[in-house]
């Protein structure tokens, strides 16, 4: 009967450890079944190749009509051309960053057919004034266009015409020579390039009355003054006035209350103003991120 029950004893010790061996074998065989499915999903995600092209361009809009800045006073516009070099259609995307931040914009798209163009310029970064803002096409505003090519294994992201059964697969070396983007920066100093200006010139003379030796008593002068068109010019009104507010060191007799102004000649003759256009171009080079 002793020995009966140590068989017992040995019997359940056995059954034991095997179901403690078995439960361990089962957790080993979980864990390399979690460890493999890791394993594979991070090769999955090293294997993952993103690239993504960038180009920044700058911009500056608006008018700037004071001369306390680094730019000079004129109106100012940009405007950024992209050119799809290949001949596949493919989709941008964009945004503008503002130096001063007033404004957070989200990126838009831009779809490109093959070997075409499309250009973005002040009007298309400020489409429309802020609501309250009467002056937003007098402000200056300057910053930076973010042009923006995204791939994943050589397949466009955000493209549109992915949509259109297009599936086209670039490689890392051809990402850089999609596109060509230029900025022409152009500024007008004149707020009116058609303004033209009218003058009249006044051939006159100074003497004084009782006087008879003309030689020394009268002065041969002449003034020239711009004028308003359609309205009515009085020459002797004119030089009157203008005697009186200055003491013109060329009139060399002061003129008095026993002055006689005799006009000899008067005439009128215009000028339109130069237009001081300055052009600028730049070529933006892509900068690559992964």
């Amino acid at each position: 009967m002793k020995y009966h029950n140590c068989y017992l004893l040995i019997f359940f010790m056995i059954i034991f450890t095997f179901q403690i061996l078995l439960t361990d074998t089962k957790f080993i065989s979980n864990k390399l079944q979690i460890d493999t499915h890791s394993a594979l999903a991070q090769s999955e995600t090293n294997n993952t190749n993103s690239q993504t092209v960038e180009y920044y361009a700058r911009f500056n809009c608006g008018t700037i009509n004071d001369d306390r800045g680094p730019l000079r006073p004129g109106k100012y516009d940009s405007d950024i051309t992209i050119f799809n070099k290949k001949t596949f259609p493919l989709s941008i995307i964009w945004k503008a960053i503002e130096t001063n931040q007033e404004n957070q914009n989200n990126f838009k798209i831009i779809n490109l057919h093959p070997e075409s163009v499309v250009n973005i310029n002040c009007a298309k970064i400020f489409p429309s004034p802020s609501a309250g803002d009467n002056n937003v096409q007098n402000r200056f505003t300057e910053g930076v266009v973010l042009i923006r090519i995204n791939t994943e294994n050589g397949q466009l992201i955000n493209n549109f015409f992915n949509n259109q059964g297009q599936s086209i697969i670039i490689n890392n070396e051809e990402l850089g020579d999609l596109v060509n983007v230029d900025v022409l920066h152009t500024v007008n100093t004149l707020s009116d390039l058609n303004k033209e200006a009218f003058y009249l010139k006044i051939d006159f003379s100074l003497a004084k009355q009782g006087n008879q030796s003309k030689d020394e008593l009268e002065n041969n002068l002449t003034a020239i003054f711009q004028i308003e068109p359609n309205k009515i010019i009085s020459p002797l009104g004119l030089i009157n006035q203008f005697i009186n507010n200055y003491n013109d060191t060329n009139i060399h007799q002061a003129p008095t209350n026993n002055t006689i102004i005799k006009i000899i000649k008067s005439e009128t003759f215009s000028n339109s103003y130069t237009d001081n256009h300055a052009l600028t171009f730049q070529k933006i080079n892509p900068t690559f991120t992964k």
